[in-house]
């Protein structure tokens, strides 16, 4: 596992969650670990340690991979919200058209 690539473990982690059925998404790490969940502020000086993060706007501080972890989850969920909203345009659409017209009659009476 420590020598397969990042988009090789990717590729892995969304097979396998294909598989099993589970949704899969994908969220940009970038400056996961330097910003802080609680007031958004982004610095390196967020990180004093390797392990420690402190938080220069608001003086949050714990354990930074912990930080990371928080900051990935909630990007996870801004990412879930949009994939799941309604495509609502309101644009006419030929399939829109089709389903809220009754059927044609197929016979007399």
């Amino acid at each position: 596992m420590h020598g397969w690539a990042f988009a090789q473990l990717i590729d892995f982690t969304r097979y396998k969650a294909t598989q099993a059925g589970v949704a899969f998404l994908p969220v940009d790490p970038a400056y996961t670990s330097q910003a802080c969940p609680h007031c958004g502020c982004v610095s390196r000086a967020n990180r004093p340690a390797r392990g420690r993060f402190v938080c220069t706007g608001c003086g949050l501080a714990g354990h930074a991979d912990h930080i990371a972890a928080r900051n990935v989850a909630v990007r996870g969920d801004a990412g879930w919200a949009v994939v799941n909203q309604p495509h609502a345009t309101g644009l006419p659409s030929a399939r829109r058209d089709r389903e809220s017209k009754p059927p044609a009659s197929a016979g007399g009476s």
